[in-house]
């Protein structure tokens, strides 16, 4: 079997640090470089909320490629799919965004997918 990336490391958690560490200097070497004053602008304006969705996102991942260590890649991968879901039920809720045909596609398609991992062999 081949290995790659978390399972090769042999825990997701040294894997998951440098990936993020890796990430985080090269996007702020691209905004230092590039957007300086916007970059600074952003961070100083809304920290909390940089702060905030940066933490989260690392979660997620983390959580995603610790599942992938433990479970069939192929399942964690379609099943992170489902955030088209949440996403969708988000925007209509809790901000009040048009419910509109694309949305309701990739909904359907999202949901069609989950239904098809349930019943496959």
């Amino acid at each position: 079997e081949r290995h790659s990336g978390a399972r090769l490391a042999g825990s997701p958690a040294p894997y998951i640090v440098w990936l993020f560490l890796l990430d985080a200097v090269m996007m702020a070497a691209f905004g230092f470089w590039y957007r300086r004053p916007a970059m600074f602008a952003g961070i100083r304006e809304s920290w909390p909320l940089v702060l905030a969705g940066g933490l989260m996102s690392v979660i997620s991942y983390a959580i995603a490629i610790w599942a992938m260590t433990v479970a069939p890649i192929a399942l964690v991968a379609a099943l992170r799919e489902t955030s088209v879901l949440f996403a969708a039920l988000i925007s209509v809720f809790l901000l009040r965004e048009p419910v509109r045909p694309v949305r309701l596609a990739a909904v359907g398609l999202a949901f069609a997918g989950v239904l098809l991992l349930r019943v496959a062999p």
